[in-house]
Order: C-alpha cells, then structure tokens, then sequence
C-alpha cells in the first residue's frame, strides 16, 4: 500500500506541475517529486505534500492584485524600526476605515 501512495502522489506531483508557467515547471517537479520521496522519512504522508503541491500551483496561477494606498505603505514599512511611521499608517487606515462606515 505503501508503494502505491507515493506513485500516486509522484502522479499528482506531475499534474501539479503542468498547472504552472512552462519555466517554472521542470523546477518545481523536482524539488516536489523530492519531497514525496522524502516525506516519510519526516513522518509525513507523501499524499498530502502532494496535495500541498497541487495547492501551490493553483495558487500560482491567479493573478495576484499589488497592494495600494495604506496597504502599500504598511507593507513597506513592516519591517522598519522607525515607531512614529507605522502608528501614522495604522492610525490612518483606522480613520479610513471609519470614514468609510459613516459614508
């Protein structure tokens, strides 16, 4: 039974790949055909990282939308040390917020 699970899961590691961009896709295949293989070794089931591959590839075929306004700005400055500049955008995006629920 062993056997049979990960040929499925290499089967929909294949399947998987084919979701994605032709440059990605030779890449991909491999490093997933990789972790099937070694998914039991972890004590994981080969089936449900094939099935995590099959979400990725999914994922990467919609379009993904760029932030704009105060999300933009707040992805910006995720990482930054400068306190004064994120309480400016979270206090903005609460103004906004609320300004939207009274129009």
């Amino acid at each position: 039974m062993t056997g049979f699970t990960t040929r499925l899961a290499l089967a929909a590691v294949r399947v998987a790949a084919v979701l994605l961009p032709r440059g990605q896709r030779d890449r991909y295949r491999e490093q997933w055909r990789a972790d099937v293989e070694g998914a039991r070794e972890l004590g994981l089931e080969p089936l449900g990282v094939a099935f995590g591959a099959i979400r990725i590839a999914h994922r990467e075929r919609k379009p993904v939308m760029p932030p704009v306004g105060a999300l933009a700005l707040a992805l910006r400055l995720r990482e930054s040390t400068n306190i004064g500049a994120v309480l400016a955008v979270v206090l903005l995006a609460n103004l906004g917020g609320a300004i939207l629920l009274v129009v």
